[in-house]
């Protein structure tokens, strides 16, 4: 049966975009078609074409939603076939591994009538200015609420039961590796790091429900900040390493070296501290009973919560400034041009069957 998983293959973090695009398709490849091409360009449709046709052939098809405006991807990969298609172009650039051998460039900067881009030239270049400028105000915001967040994580931390905290983490970890190991086919990947949620100029998108489908046991992971759940989730990831099992890893969208949901399918089991898994969850482990939460420093959220916000509101101006490019574009491209070389690409994906 067909499987559609969505996910972030990079994110608008407290560093900047943050990008894992080399996760989105694994050594195992046979073929990677990387799109180099303008805002409006008709990359993001070509992909989704590909996968709707691929999904209708009953391909599982995973969708790698762009951060910066998640109705668009940045990749698609039809699993089975071993086949994926990406765009290469800033900020998430990508270069031809194993050129005309597995890897092939496809260039769609060719179908723009570049005599009547000139006319909008001033326009072009005040909208990229304006975008970049909305950007590091976005990144700005979001470094400043990691810095509050980290405060709050550091006076929370001092009212955490360690000694209770550490026997519970013992006894859930024990319950969680007593699964007996399974086989379980190798995609390319040994450890896969990748989002299931991203702040985008539509505020926090969430696609971790596509991630826990058809997984036999689940694991809710609770606390406030600053209650452990990140430092679990590391010796979860350690431990499966260990072992020499494969790994998934889902990085927190706004501080991406926490890991927020690590997915092990040798023994069909997800570990997360997403909230949005709550109710689909087998087991819950909940950090608050460890916790004191008297002391918390309702000020400080509220700060949080407002450079969140204004975070937010820069990519909004990011992604009005990027339409503008998007409708420029457009009136120059052929798409004839691009519909062609679609179906060129489709034809050799049904050679690869």
């Amino acid at each position: 049966m067909a499987e559609i998983r969505r996910m972030f293959p990079g994110g608008n973090t407290s560093q900047g975009f943050y990008s894992l695009h080399d996760n989105i398709i694994g050594k195992n490849k046979k073929i990677l078609y990387i799109l180099k091409g303008m805002p409006g360009g008709g990359k993001s449709s070509l992909m989704k074409e590909i996968g709707r046709r691929a999904t209708k052939e009953g391909y599982s098809v995973e969708y790698h939603h762009c951060p910066s405006d998640p109705n668009s991807i940045d990749g698609v990969v039809v699993i089975e076939l071993g086949v994926g298609i990406v765009d290469g172009t800033p900020p998430h650039s990508i270069d031809p591994k194993y050129p005309g051998l597995t890897d092939r460039l496809v260039d769609l900067t060719r179908f723009i009538d570049t005599t009547k881009l000139q006319e909008y030239g001033g326009d072009i270049k005040n909208a990229k200015s304006n975008n970049k400028i909305a950007y590091r105000k976005a990144f700005n915001y979001f470094r400043g609420a990691r810095c509050i967040y980290e405060e709050i994580e550091d006076s929370n931390r001092g009212y955490v039961d360690i000694r209770k905290k550490n026997d519970a983490v013992r006894e859930f970890s024990k319950e969680i590796f007593e699964t007996q190991a399974r086989e379980v086919e190798n995609r390319g990947f040994v450890v896969r790091r990748l989002f299931s949620a991203a702040y985008t100029p539509e505020g926090y998108v969430d696609y971790t429900e596509h991630i826990i489908r058809g997984v036999g046991k689940i694991y809710y992971i609770s606390g406030d900040i600053g209650t452990g759940k990140s430092e679990f989730l590391h010796g979860i990831m350690e431990e499966t390493i260990l072992r020499n099992y494969h790994i998934e890893i889902y990085h927190d969208p706004l501080i991406p070296e926490r890991i927020e949901s690590v997915f092990i399918p040798e023994i069909d089991t997800i570990i997360s501290s997403n909230i949005s898994i709550k109710g689909f969850s087998n087991h819950i482990l909940d950090f608050n009973d460890f916790f004191d939460n008297s002391h918390i420093e309702q000020e400080d959220y509220g700060i949080y919560r407002e450079l969140m916000d204004r975070g937010i509101g820069s990519l909004k101006i990011a992604k009005k400034n990027h339409s503008i490019l998007e409708n420029i574009y457009k009136t120059t491209v052929n798409y004839e041009g691009i519909n062609m070389e679609r179906e060129k690409i489709w034809k050799e994906i049904e050679k690869v069957r």
